[in-house]
């Protein structure tokens, strides 16, 4: 059974993201942790007064908590939810509580059109995103949970993306999703069609057995509005990509058209983690 932590600041994101998560924890017949890090107390004076101002906090977030577990009961009563709560520096306070609990999968929110900016730039989920080995999904604030169908993993065919699509499986195989690998050629490859072509056959079917798998090249002249292009004509539910040294998003971030374009996008972002640093390619 899969498990499922979603941190909660109790913003309109994090609330968006939590109903999200929870709907996939349903379809998933997963468990979820409903998590809150409190804040350090700030107040610069008496000890006394600071223990006085920390536990009111704390019992205020965590009655704030339960209100937040309450409705997500009443859209799912069948999904299991616990509550943990700590206090501490919130991305550190998420990592751990994944080591401690087993966590699968972190389901956090961002916020509106700057959406993938906060997830790699900066923000608690971004850091969180760089510094764990859990799979983390980034659910933008518009996102409505209504099933996975279509994936679409963006890969630059190195060695363990394998490995990733094996994960991706391990994640959403039960609700049997066509898996897309998205290739976005750069112009180094004198035949990049051929070129992946042959990568799927001969390293990627042998060693994954999933049978709604495939795979597209298509090429990085304006790169931004093809790769959006690509996930609306598709009406993909879910971008994933590795976080490696120069992974193809980081790529694509360098370019400043993506605050015009990629900031936008409505579709949650699954960023998987891997340990490749040096990039090292099959090809």
């Amino acid at each position: 059974m899969l498990k499922l932590l979603i941190p909660t600041d109790f913003s309109d994101s994090a609330l968006k993201a939590a109903e999200y998560g929870l709907g996939m924890a349903a379809a998933l017949k997963g468990e979820v942790l409903l998590f809150h890090a409190t804040g350090l107390p700030m107040i610069q004076s008496t000890e006394d007064v600071e223990l006085l101002a920390s536990r009111d906090l704390e019992r205020m977030e965590n009655e704030q908590l339960a209100r937040v577990k309450h409705q997500m009961k009443q859209l799912h009563p069948e999904v299991i939810v616990a509550v943990n709560s700590t206090t501490g520096f919130a991305v550190e306070e998420i990592k751990n509580a994944c080591t401690e609990n087993h966590i699968d999968l972190v389901v956090m929110g961002t916020k509106g059109a700057g959406g993938l900016k906060e997830v790699l730039v900066g923000s608690n989920t971004g850091s969180l995103i760089h510094s764990t080995d859990c799979p983390v999904l980034a659910v933008p604030e518009e996102a409505v949970f209504r099933g996975l169908k279509h994936i679409v993993f963006a890969t630059n065919m190195l060695k363990d993306d394998i490995q990733s699509i094996r994960n991706i499986i391990r994640l959403f195989g039960a609700m049997q999703p066509k898996i897309t690998l998205l290739h976005i050629e750069d112009g180094h490859q004198r035949d990049a069609e051929a070129a992946v072509t042959n990568w799927f056959r001969t390293e990627v079917l042998p060693a994954v057995n999933y049978a709604s798998l495939e795979i597209e090249v298509i090429p990085e002249t304006d790169i931004i509005k093809t790769l959006h292009t690509f996930l609306d004509d598709k009406k993909a539910d879910m971008l994933v990509t590795a976080t490696r040294k120069r992974n193809l998003i980081e790529r694509i971030f360098d370019r400043s058209i993506t605050r015009k374009l990629v900031y936008h996008t409505h579709i949650p972002l699954l960023a998987l983690h891997t340990h490749s640093t040096k990039g090292e390619m099959v090809l």
